[in-house]
């Protein structure tokens, strides 16, 4: 099995940068790009199937040891296909080094009900789904599965809200991790491979700790 402390190995990529470049190097390795469902209520009856589905398509490799709970695994060969990275982002570590411990790996989260994921940092206030107004106090105004908007008096499920990709609310994700809001986006071939794996559609979102 492949061990996480080989030299390291890294990729160059380029782009526009979102941001200023000392704060995406004191943040690197807090921050995870995340994909889940479009349907909050949706989970994988057969977990080792559906990830040896994802390693089929390439998105990743094979699994390596860690104390937590959910799973890790690898960057698969065709990781830089499915992910574009946007900005200027630091080179892409691919494994662990003596002096860094902080690199690109994907972890699968499933949850006996749906939780929803959002940052605490650069947050954005949800969108209710009925007058589009941002609820700024919603963490008050939220249940386990509901958001009350005081502009138009509406409580809405939360997946209904426009949480414009700073949160997601499902059972099953797919944290891909070091990787700063913006720096980089998932391909649509990937949602496609998704979408056709599941039977359900995807979307993507950032987390920032």
């Amino acid at each position: 099995m492949k061990k996480a402390a080989k030299p390291e190995r890294t990729i160059p990529v380029p782009s526009i940068c979102p941001t200023d470049p000392a704060v995406i190097t004191s943040t690197h390795g807090q921050n995870s790009l995340y994909l889940c469902p479009k349907q909050a209520d949706f989970s994988v009856d057969d977990l080792p199937a559906f990830i040896h589905a994802l390693q089929t398509t390439g998105l990743i490799a094979e699994k390596f040891e860690t104390q937590q709970t959910c799973q890790h695994y690898f960057t698969g060969e065709k990781y830089l296909d499915y992910i574009a990275y946007m900005g200027c982002a630091p080179s892409v570590q691919f494994e662990a080094s003596n002096d860094k411990e902080n690199f690109c790996f994907i972890k699968i989260h499933q949850h006996s009900m749906a939780q929803l994921v959002h940052s605490q940092k650069q947050a954005r206030a949800p969108h209710c789904p009925r007058c589009n107004k941002p609820v700024k106090n919603w963490l008050d105004k939220k249940t386990t599965s509901s958001i009350h908007c005081d502009s138009c008096n509406n409580t809405s499920d939360i997946e209904r809200f426009n949480w414009r990709k700073m949160a997601g609310y499902a059972q099953l994700f797919i944290e891909i991790t070091d990787i700063f809001p913006r720096e980089a986006i998932p391909q649509q071939s990937l949602l496609d491979k998704l979408s056709n794996i599941s039977g359900v559609d995807w979307q993507y979102f950032y987390y920032c700790q």
